[in-house]
């Protein structure tokens, strides 16, 4: 790129008005400073005039043709183009200034505008380079990457206090009035919905237990029945197959304790009644109907995730749909950059604060599921607590919520006595085994709690305690 301005192109047009409405107008420079750089410039001369204007406000000078001249160390008579000299052509910026309320959209323009020569030149040394053509691909889609997280680091955040107010106020006002919906999605559960507020948009929610208390049940139910209430959900199954994921929902949306048909009775499908399979059949009809989306992939680094989930959220707004919840299945199977290396618990904190990123750039939930320590099954009371979650205490920081289950029917199953037909374990494991617990052990959205649920783990059903055997889904 030359050093001088001799290009009329849009690139150029749009640069030419921003600088000029900054050299007028520098408290417009408080609306770009965050998310524009230096290098997002085409012409290098814009670049370093905007260096300089955003040093100047930075130390609280003020800016102005004359100061420039210092603040550049440039000779002002020295020619650029057109016949002009350097102060010549900061003359005409001023003169053809764009309007400092524009400055804000000007600059997001000119982001983008860098963003798609970043990612043309990269394809261009791509197509000219040696190399395999997978290593090809792969070294151009990681430059993408690289642009695509430049401009998620440039989004502009900074707001006054008083307007963070007045958008709540006017979130309120809109609830109230019956003109908005309350912000995030229900967990179907009502009680749970009272303590942690549903799932919340820009939040990550972390869900523990150990293998067989059922939280891919609770994870799959939840979304299920949040989508019935036209949330968007989208669920990363990294662990189970297409077959295992749609037999859990299908004996979910089925589900009848007086004909209940557990997942496995559904996969194997040879001992399935012409009634069973017709209610199947519905089953898949409405799920059809539902904007709840899966992905199957095996493992997963934290930016292909984000790519993901921001593409389902374009596809669902295309369709009149909000994304709202993406639970992720489980943490185990997310993949970590090269940074930290066999270091797992530091690992595990750049995971977790990249899935708080997503969420918030995406403006979505994001459920977390986790395996909690073998170290509970070895304690009196088997009640999970913060301690036992697994391999870093990154998760629980950068949680909004933090959630276990607990199942007592579960390791009454375990013991001695249920297992030899002791009748008095037979009796409690009947007492209690379609009870849940949902132990809120985090919670900035209000208080802690335990929340009792009705559930069914062979049939992948969850439900509000207050609900009645022979009821319907």
């Amino acid at each position: 790129m030359s050093d001088t301005p001799s290009s009329p192109s849009a690139d150029l047009l749009l640069e030419q008005e921003l600088l000029g409405c900054l050299i007028c107008a520098p408290e417009a420079l408080a609306a770009v400073a965050s998310s524009l750089e230096p290098e997002h410039f085409a012409q290098p001369l814009h670049g370093r005039l905007f260096e300089a204007l955003k040093a100047r406000h930075a130390s609280g000078a003020p800016s102005s043709p004359v100061t420039l001249a210092a603040a550049l160390k440039m000779d002002w008579s020295a020619p650029v183009a057109d016949d002009m000299t350097v102060g010549q052509y900061v003359a005409r910026l001023v003169a053809d200034a764009g309007p400092p309320i524009m400055a804000k959209s000007y600059s997001a323009d000119l982001r983008d505008m860098w963003a798609a020569r970043a990612i043309g030149d990269a394809v261009s040394r791509t197509a000219s380079s040696n190399g395999m053509p997978n290593e090809k691909l792969e070294a151009l889609l990681d430059e993408i990457d690289t642009v695509r997280a430049s401009m998620a680091d440039a989004q502009v955040t900074r707001e006054t206090a008083g307007e963070s107010a007045q958008r709540l106020l006017e979130q309120i006002n809109g609830i109230r009035c019956g003109e908005a919906q309350p912000s995030g999605a229900t967990t179907g559960f009502t009680d749970l919905d009272r303590i942690m507020l549903g799932y919340r948009p820009g939040e990550l929610i972390v869900l523990g237990a150990r293998p067989g208390v059922g939280k891919t049940t609770f994870g799959t139910s939840s979304l299920l029945q949040s989508a019935k209430q036209g949330n968007g959900v989208m669920l990363f199954s990294l662990e189970l197959s297409r077959e295992a994921v749609a037999a859990r929902l299908q004996a979910d949306l089925v589900f009848d304790a007086r004909f209940p048909l557990t997942h496995s009775q559904i996969r194997a499908g040879n001992g399935l009644s012409d009634h069973d399979f017709e209610r199947i059949m519905g089953a898949t009809a409405r799920m059809n109907a539902l904007p709840f989306e899966i992905e199957y992939a095996p493992r997963l680094a934290v930016a292909d995730l984000g790519a993901r989930v921001s593409a389902a959220r374009k596809r669902l707004a295309r369709a009149g749909v909000t994304l709202r919840v993406v639970a992720v299945d489980y943490l185990k199977f997310l993949k970590a950059t090269d940074r930290y290396k066999g270091q797992r618990a530091y690992e595990v904190g750049e995971i977790t604060a990249g899935l708080l990123a997503i969420a918030k750039d995406e403006g979505v939930c994001i459920l977390l599921l986790a395996q909690l320590n073998r170290g509970i099954e070895s304690e009196k009371d088997k009640r999970p607590d913060l301690h036992h979650l697994r391999e870093s205490g990154d998760i629980e920081s950068d949680a909004n919520v933090v959630m276990f289950l607990y199942r007592e029917a579960y390791y009454l199953e375990k013991s001695e006595a249920y297992r030899s037909g002791d009748l008095q374990a037979l009796a409690e494991h009947e007492h209690v085994r379609n009870k849940l617990e949902v132990v809120v052990a985090k919670n900035r959205n209000g208080p802690t709690g335990t929340v009792d649920l009705f559930c069914d783990i062979g049939a992948s059903a969850i439900r509000n305690l207050d609900w009645r055997y022979g009821g319907h889904t």
